[in-house]
């Protein structure tokens, strides 16, 4: 039986900021729904603007990983043309 290893994947800096995100959303509209029960009525300007900072922010992070994502699949699509020719060029001389 063959093992393959594996890196084992530690905490991601992407996972962090995403349960951050989630953490202060959550806690976020809470608040807000606390303000409203109590006073009637909540600061729209700060919604508005905590959600769009944390949307920006959600939205950089899906941009970079499909940066890398492409990246990498580009650089996947190099080496496999690069074997297929050298592969070609072999059964070619090859008797």
């Amino acid at each position: 039986m063959k093992m393959k290893n594996k890196k084992k994947k530690g905490v991601r800096t992407m996972d962090v900021i995403l349960v951050i995100v989630g953490v202060l959303l959550i806690s976020f509209t809470i608040t807000m729904i606390v303000m409203f029960v109590k006073y009637g009525a909540i600061p729209d300007t700060l919604c508005t603007c905590v959600f769009a900072a944390l949307g920006g922010e959600c939205g950089v992070m899906g941009w970079i990983r499909t940066s890398k994502e492409r990246n990498r699949d580009r650089s996947y699509e190099i080496e496999d043309r690069e074997y297929l020719e050298r592969k070609e060029k072999n059964e070619r001389n090859t008797p």
